[in-house]
């Protein structure tokens, strides 16, 4: 699989080469009508995570200490793309890109695909969109395919919630300079005036329970077209239309949507017989708010995103489940799902600023966030290992029943840099913070699904440089 990306990879560089002969020529002709458009896209990074912290299963040889630091991380990335147009109107991208990496942990006793660089290639974008109107007056666009999508203009590493996030448990997803999702389905939008956009999604999931479709909305309005105040809101039927049936995999219990299993299993009251569930599928309901005071400041030393103020927030799951529920057969009252049956324990929230950076930097950015979630943002019991919505394990602030596991800070924060030199084609980012980060590893069933910095002492610092035509 890998040999045939390759190979799609090293095409696309030689339709670069086809397409554009050194005085702007082309030297293969074009039917009428059509535009082709090569992008491409590198970059190097390097970070550390001052301190951290590991869940014990993963680190049960440490003497039962959980805190790890000075770990250094580094990748590079190139990505090559080509965007075809016909007409105006018919957009057709295709884009690969390929990530050199260093995989974390490494284990030095078991895993020799953990102990060296590693190569992979995947899929960036492959979509068409058809688009008419115009922008000034009224557009309207369809979409299809796998394509990026950023609904909230101001982030720079948190929000974004209404497609970064996995309904129960709520679990947050966020990539260093990624403030974005990739999504694969349907889109229908709509330029109605200038400063109205609305957006229509159908799309699959790609994160276990894999494959069920979601239906999502999304509006985003300038108020009154003054580029002062900007208002957005969304709510995502996540797992709305379940591919699945109780015959799906017999063996692993049926439909992994609405599993029937004891892991996600639980009674209202002593000695009830009639077993209640979890299920992964639920409604997500997103708001957001900008402001932009340059709009009534009339001077020009200030950038095109200083003293921009946003806020977002995200209800993760409107419907509220009980935390605690009866063991069949007993009459002890157990936790099963803590943060299942409060509102507030299931919206993050993200407070943004941008400082003035008189055109120094292109954004000199501070955000905050508050999850009030009772578990660890860790999907790996979903993902690896009950295959269930519940957490991992259930239990109020721990990983497992140790009273000295780390304890779970309720904030996130970050500070983020970036200067644009050459017209845009070169880029020096840096952030420092605590964030939703995690590290990739070449074992991919060892692969972390939880955050690295918990506690309120956690941090990490990177810095990137990147090159785009």
């Amino acid at each position: 699989m890998k040999k045939r990306l390759s190979c799609i990879f090293l095409s696309i560089i030689f339709l670069f080469v086809l397409t554009k002969a050194d005085n702007g020529s082309q030297i293969v002709s074009l039917p009428e009508g059509i535009t082709l458009i090569p992008h491409g896209y590198g970059h190097i990074e390097a970070g550390q995570i001052v301190s951290g912290n590991l869940k014990y299963e993963d680190i049960s040889t440490n003497n039962n200490q959980y805190g790890i630091s000075h770990v250094w991380t580094e990748d590079a990335l190139v990505n090559l793309g080509l965007e075809v147009l016909y007409k105006k109107h018919l957009q057709l991208v295709f884009s690969l890109f390929s990530k050199l990496y260093f995989s974390y942990p490494q284990f030095f006793q078991k895993d020799r695909y953990t102990k060296n660089l590693r190569q992979d290639v995947f899929f960036d974008e492959v979509y068409a969109k058809y688009t008419r109107g115009n922008p000034d007056v009224a557009e309207f666009y369809g979409q299809i395919g796998y394509f990026k999508y950023k609904y909230n203009p101001d982030v720079r590493n948190l929000g974004e919630y209404l497609f970064r996030t996995q309904t129960y448990p709520a679990f947050i997803d966020n990539f260093f300079d990624f403030p974005m999702q990739r999504l694969l389905g349907l889109r229908a939008g709509a330029k109605l005036i200038k400063s109205l956009d609305i957006d229509l999604f159908f799309i699959s999931q790609t994160v276990y329970p894999a494959m069920n479709w979601s239906l999502a909305g999304i509006i985003n309005y300038d108020v009154a077209n003054l580029n002062f105040i900007e208002i957005g809101a969304g709510i995502d039927f996540a797992h709305l239309f379940d591919v699945y049936t109780p015959n799906s995999f017999p063996a692993d219990g049926g439909d992994p949507t609405n599993l029937h299993s004891d892991v996600n299993a639980y009674y209202l009251e002593p000695g009830d017989t009639t077993k209640h569930y979890y299920t992964f599928k639920g409604t997500k309901v997103m708001g957001r708010l900008s402001i932009d005071p340059k709009a009534f400041i009339k001077t020009n030393i200030f950038g095109e995103n200083d003293l921009r103020l946003y806020a977002e927030a995200c209800i993760v799951g409107l419907k509220n489940y009980p935390d605690s529920g009866y063991l069949g057969g007993s009459s002890l009252l157990t936790l099963v799902a803590p943060s299942y049956n409060k509102i507030a324990e299931k919206t993050p929230i993200v407070i943004g600023f941008n400082f003035p950076a008189f055109k120094i930097l292109d954004v000199l950015n501070l955000e905050v966030e508050y999850f009030g979630a009772k578990y660890y943002n860790d999907f790996s019991y979903a993902i690896n290992k009950g295959s269930a919505p519940v957490p991992n394990p259930s239990g109020i602030n721990a990983w497992h029943t140790d009273p000295n596991a780390p304890k779970k800070s309720d904030i996130k924060w970050t500070v983020y840099a970036k200067r644009s030199f050459f017209n845009g084609h070169f880029a020096i980012t840096g952030l420092i913070g605590r964030d939703h980060m995690r590290l990739p590893c070449a074992q991919y069933d060892l692969e972390y699904w939880n955050d690295l910095l918990v506690t309120d002492k956690d941090w990490w610092w990177v810095i990137k440089t990147s090159w785009m035509f």
